[in-house]
C-alpha cells in the first residue's frame, strides 16, 4: 500500500485541533469547569476527562499487535469523519471512557491535553502510519490503520470542542 496522505497536513490539523480546543478552554473560568449545563449532561471537566481517556491510548495501540494493511490506509476516514462531525446526532460513549462525577482540575487537564497533542505529533513523525493496529477493534469501524486512529482522535476532539462551545453558551447565562 502506498502512503496517500500528507504528513504536513496531518501535523497542521493536529496542531489546529488541539490549539483551537485549548483557546476555547482558556476562556472558561475555573469555577465553571465542573458546572453541568443540564441534567444528564457533562460538564467541561467531564468532557475533558472523556477526551483524555479516549485519546490517550494511542501510543500503546501503535506498538502492540501491528500488521500490514491490505486496503487503502485512509479508507475508513470519510465514514469516521461523517459520524464524528455530524453534530446533529448523539453518540453514546462506551463505559470505559465515561467520565466520573469527581471534581476536575482545569490546569491539570490542560497540561494532559498538551501532552496528548505532543504525543500525537511524535507518533505522526516517528511511525509508519500505513500499518494496521490489531490490538483494539473499534466497534462499528473494525481495525484501523495508524493514520485512521490519529484522525479518529482528531475528529473525536473536534466533536467535543463543539460540545464544549455549547456547554459554554448554557453555563455563561
Amino acid at each position: 500500500m502506498t502512503n496517500n496522505f500528507d504528513t504536513a497536513a496531518l501535523i497542521a490539523e493536529t496542531n489546529a485541533t488541539y490549539e483551537g480546543m485549548e483557546q476555547l478552554l482558556l476562556t472558561i473560568d475555573s469555577s465553571l469547569w465542573d458546572k453541568n449545563p443540564a441534567e444528564n449532561s457533562w460538564s467541561v471537566g467531564q468532557v475533558m476527562e472523556h477526551i483524555l481517556k479516549a485519546n490517550s491510548g494511542l501510543k500503546s495501540l501503535f506498538i502492540e499487535n501491528i500488521g500490514e494493511t491490505n486496503r487503502p490506509v485512509d479508507e475508513k476516514v470519510p465514514v469516521i469523519k461523517s459520524v464524528f462531525l455530524d453534530f446533529s446526532t448523539k453518540l453514546d460513549a462506551p463505559g470505559f471512557i465515561i467520565p466520573t462525577e469527581k471534581t476536575h482540575d482545569k490546569q491539570q487537564q490542560l497540561d494532559k491535553m498538551k501532552a496528548l497533542k505532543d504525543g500525537t505529533l511524535q507518533l505522526i513523525g516517528s511511525s509508519d502510519l500505513s500499518k494496521t493496529c490489531k490490538g483494539f477493534e473499534l466497534p462499528v469501524f473494525g481495525y484501523l490503520t495508524r493514520l485512521e486512529w490519529i484522525l479518529f482522535t482528531l475528529f473525536h476532539a473536534q466533536r467535543h470542542t463543539n460540545q464544549i462551545k455549547n456547554i459554554i453558551t448554557v453555563i455563561d447565562k
